[in-house]
Formats: structure tokens, sequence, C-alpha cells
């Protein structure tokens, strides 16, 4: 149930999304996914792509095995998948302006960790190329038994850090990802990168997540003041 956020209580965590959030690797995720369905003899097209942004890996291959059946197993589908996007990680850079968030909020004494709707595989590739000491975890989407946009997976990172969920904050870039924030009961920010997807569950669609208030919603005042 979502918590309106005049009762809220100050955030003690933020739970970042990772593809497209902290890190601009659909473009890489795209080209590797549709090289691999082509090679099925899928022919799938860049705006069939973005319509799946956000959705896991077993949807994505329920909803193309539907349409046509493909000549392999999800498995194999997923780790031709990943084997292709691991061989250019190296070219995945930061999202603008990610990292610096993600210190600011370190210096802020929040605490923080990975919610993601990729594999095992994926998300410790990604955390590497992070390299960022501030996230106490990556959970990724074998780690549940419902990805996004069911509440699951933040309900788990939540729990996990020991923090209430209204105490929590996600970042995401994708409708599906805020969905399971809110669900969860969280303070949920959207940071598209694409102008055309629609954000019926969110708190703030905002262009740059650092211009928010995020003092007050840490009531870091008063808490500098108890200190």
């Amino acid at each position: 149930m979502s918590v309106p956020v005049s009762v809220r209580p100050p955030l003690q965590a933020i739970l970042w999304d990772i593809d497209g959030t902290l890190l601009d690797s659909e473009p890489w995720h795209q080209r590797a996914t549709i090289a691999v369905c082509r090679g099925l003899g899928h022919d799938l097209t860049e705006e069939q792509y973005g319509s799946s942004l956000g959705i896991a890996f077993p949807e994505f291959y329920a909803r193309l095995n539907a349409l046509r059946p493909m000549a392999a197993t999800f498995q194999q589908w997923a780790d031709a998948i990943t084997d292709l996007y691991l061989e250019r990680l190296a070219e995945v850079e930061a999202r603008a302006g990610a990292f610096a968030l993600v210190e600011a909020f370190a210096a802020r004494g929040l605490r923080q960790a990975c919610v993601s709707n990729s594999g095992r595989r994926v998300v410790e590739a990604n955390l590497r190329r992070i390299a960022s000491p501030h996230f106490a975890f990556g959970l990724s989407r074998d780690e549940v038994t419902n990805g996004k946009p069911h509440p699951e997976p933040y309900l788990t990172a939540a729990a996990r850090l020991g923090v209430p969920p209204e105490a929590c904050a996600v970042i995401e870039d994708s409708p599906t990802g805020a969905r399971a924030g809110k669900a969860a009961g969280m303070l949920t920010i959207a940071w598209p990168q694409h102008p055309h997807l629609l954000f019926e569950a969110a708190d703030h669609v905002v262009e740059d997540p650092a211009a928010l208030d995020w003092d007050a919603l840490c009531n870091f005042a008063e808490r500098m003041a108890a200190d």
C-alpha cells in the first residue's frame, strides 16, 4: 500500500534500479537481444524491444515465444544475450549524474542497494563495472519468486537492509520498476531516459533526481541538530 508523502517517515535508504538508471546500458542490452533473436529467426524490431523496457527476461521470452515459438529454451536464449552484453561491458558508461548522486546519498548517511530485474550474472557484472563501495548488495531477478512490477524485489531488499519499506526511496527509469516501488509502499522517483514513457505510479517524475529536496525528505536538518 502506498504511503502518503505527508506522513512518510524520514528516508533511511535508497534502492536503485541498475540498467537505464545507474548505467546507460539499455542500448547494449538492446543490441544483444536483437542480435540473438534474429539469429534464431525471430525478427525483433527496435520498437518491440522498446516496449519491453523494465520487463524481466522470463516474461519477455514468454511474450516472444507466444508470438512465434523460439528455437531455443529460455535459458539458452538468456545466456546468449548475457554473453553478448558482457563482451561489451567495458563500453557501458554511467548515466550522467548517477554516481554523483550515489556519493551525495552516502554523505547523508543513507544506506543504498541495487534492485534489478536482470539475472544474477548481469547484476554481478554491472556491480563490478560500477565499482562503488556504497551499495550493500545487488538483488537480481533470480533471487525472488516474482520480478518487477511485483513489489517482492523491493520488499526483499528493504528487509535485507533492515529498513522499513516506507523509509525507502526507489529510483527507476521504467514504468515497470516504478509500479514495483509504489506497490512496495516506497517513495518512488521516476527518472526516465525516454520521454514517451508514461508513469502512472510514481511520486516524482524528474529530469534530474538531484534537483529534489533530499535534505527535506531525509529530515537532514533535524538530524544535524539532534547530533
